[in-house]
């Protein structure tokens, strides 16, 4: 019988939690959270639930940390130690190469940084499903480091709750969720932002259009300041780019260039009709 322990029980570690549960019966899940108040939330739908890091990590075979990326060095030096002897660490932070270069030098071998490209704009564990990664990518990012075993124990774990799995160094994941998950959480506020400061009453007739293009932008301020900062350098090369697509737009709306304008948006839905 394997035992996890999953420290943060926000919507990604409730829906770990809860998955693994379900996916892996007569295993052992425990849930680390930062706070009494968190930690009695957790003990209405856990057995399991600890305030201390320590107690929630010892024996465990794999221990995946889901609390913010900033809190994650602290609670890694006091659980480093008290591991089963093959256990293995992994993290579903959103940034990996900030979060490699902290945890690696820590457990060794035996930490393989992930991130389940699965969310929602709710957060907390009240947000939490079991089926959130059904379907969805795991990207796994191995280091030269990194032990085979410890990499295959991983990658089991997130294909069991539901997930298919793509490996990428850490750079390059950082670069690619940059543009495809970061920039978009930023346009998506920015264009809240632009229109409460220059329109704000054209909220009111807001149909589905405005509310899908803006829905990620109801997700916790916290954590993607945090998300965005972490991803800093990636994050504006993407934005550099956003912003030369935006002007080409607006040299083509200046230049009442019709057919260009329909080849710019059919080569926009063309892509985005085959999205995998």
């Amino acid at each position: 019988m394997s035992t996890a322990a999953i420290f943060g029980p926000g919507l990604i570690g409730g829906s770990l939690a809860l998955a693994l549960r379900l996916k892996r019966p007569g295993s052992t899940v425990r849930i680390w959270a930062r706070s009494e108040k968190s930690a009695a939330a957790a003990s209405q739908s856990f057995d399991q639930v600890f305030t201390d890091p320590v107690a929630a990590a010892r024996g465990a075979d794999i221990c995946v940390f889901c609390m913010p990326i900033g809190a994650m060095e602290a609670v890694a030096k006091v659980v480093a130690s008290v591991l089963a002897p093959d256990g293995v660490v992994t993290d579903a932070g959103s940034v990996k190469g900030s979060v490699v270069d902290t945890l690696e030098p820590i457990f060794g071998s035996r930490f393989v940084g992930s991130h389940p490209m699965a969310g929602s704009e709710r957060s907390g564990l009240t947000a939490a499903r079991a089926d959130l990664f059904q379907g969805a990518t795991a990207v796994v990012t191995p280091t030269a480091k990194s032990d085979p075993q410890a990499l295959a124990a991983v990658e089991s774990m997130w294909r069991d709750v539901g997930c298919r799995i793509v490996s990428m160094t850490p750079a390059e994941h950082d670069e690619a969720v940059a543009r495809i998950s970061h920039l978009p959480h930023a346009a998506a506020a920015a264009l809240v932002n632009a229109i409460n400061r220059r329109l704000p009453e054209a909220q009111k007739i807001a149909g589905g259009g405005y509310r899908d293009t803006t829905r990620i932008a109801a997700g916790p301020p916290a954590m993607w300041s945090e998300i965005l900062l972490e991803n800093k350098a990636a994050l504006l090369a993407g934005l550099e780019d956003f912003t030369h697509t935006l002007e080409e737009l607006k040299a083509l709306l200046h230049s009442h260039n019709a057919a260009a304008l329909e080849a710019y948006l059919s080569r926009a839905k063309e892509v985005r009709d085959n999205l995998p």
